[in-house]
């Protein structure tokens, strides 16, 4: 995963939404404890700076360093570069011992795991029998008609080559990825739970969005310019002349809570 962003730190710092207080006061009343919660592949710390308004502290661990430098810095929050594949050993001397986090979060990045060896390790490290896991992902800005419209052509069919073909699980918005937890209290599934976040851009911050994306990245590395000067110009031509605009998503997420057994 962590070589899809390694060179895009600063574009996806600049870029990418924060996510709605409400998504983070739902995940934190389903914790009855709030001292640790771990952000797992946090890039730039979007989800973590939110978490750590709810909870004592916040490890966020990520396995590209160049992500990790444009993270906002906060007292309460660990940064912590990791390999991509941590032993449990790595896993109790980076992050935290067995039984200790109350929370676990992964933001935009459950389908790029290897999800047996990760589940084992969220089992380990969370408090049983209520330590809760929560992921989410979220569509693509909606801005109007006719960027929407340049937007989905390029995603759906000129960028769609070059997509790793683990992006395909975003496309159900995680309703058919493995996710073997127990509902919380108060809701009788795992979800998904749908929530809307907004964000303000310009054009720039939004073709900056397009560049952050892995499949991006894996197009340019294979000599592919998906961004040419003229679809620039379309982009640019179809924003209009106001130059800030309201970028809505869509956020869906998936919670459950490990038990004794």
């Amino acid at each position: 995963m962590a070589e899809h962003f390694a060179n895009q730190g600063k574009e996806y710092a600049d870029s990418r939404p924060t996510y709605p207080p409400q998504l983070f006061q739902f995940i934190a009343s389903k914790t009855p404890s709030h001292h640790l919660a771990w952000d797992v592949a946090t890039g730039t710390g979007q989800a973590a700076i939110s978490l750590a308004t709810l909870y004592e502290n916040v490890i966020a661990t990520d396995a590209s360093e160049k992500q990790l430098e444009f993270a906002t810095k906060l007292p309460n929050i660990r940064y912590q570069h990791t390999p991509s594949t941590m032993s449990m050993t790595e896993l109790e001397q980076m992050v935290s011992p067995q039984g200790t986090i109350d929370l676990v979060t992964i933001a935009q990045a459950l389908h790029w795991l290897d999800l047996s060896t990760f589940y084992k390790q969220v089992n380990w490290v969370l408090k049983k029998p209520h330590g809760v896991i929560a992921s989410w992902c979220y569509t693509s800005p909606s801005i109007n008609d006719a960027v929407d419209a340049l937007h989905d052509k390029l995603y759906s069919f000129d960028a769609r080559p070059h997509w790793d073909p683990r992006r395909e699980l975003l496309e159900d918005n995680y309703r058919s990825i493995d996710f073997p937890f127990e509902p919380v209290e108060g809701v009788d599934h795992t979800g998904p739970f749908e929530f809307e976040a907004e964000t303000v851009m310009d054009v720039d911050d939004f073709l900056n969005y397009i560049r952050s994306r892995s499949g991006y990245q894996i197009s340019k590395n294979k000599g592919v310019e998906l961004l040419k000067d003229d679809v620039v110009e379309k982009f640019k031509l179809a924003w209009g002349e106001d130059g800030k605009k309201i970028a809505k998503f869509h956020v869906y997420l998936r919670i459950g809570r490990v038990t004794d057994a």
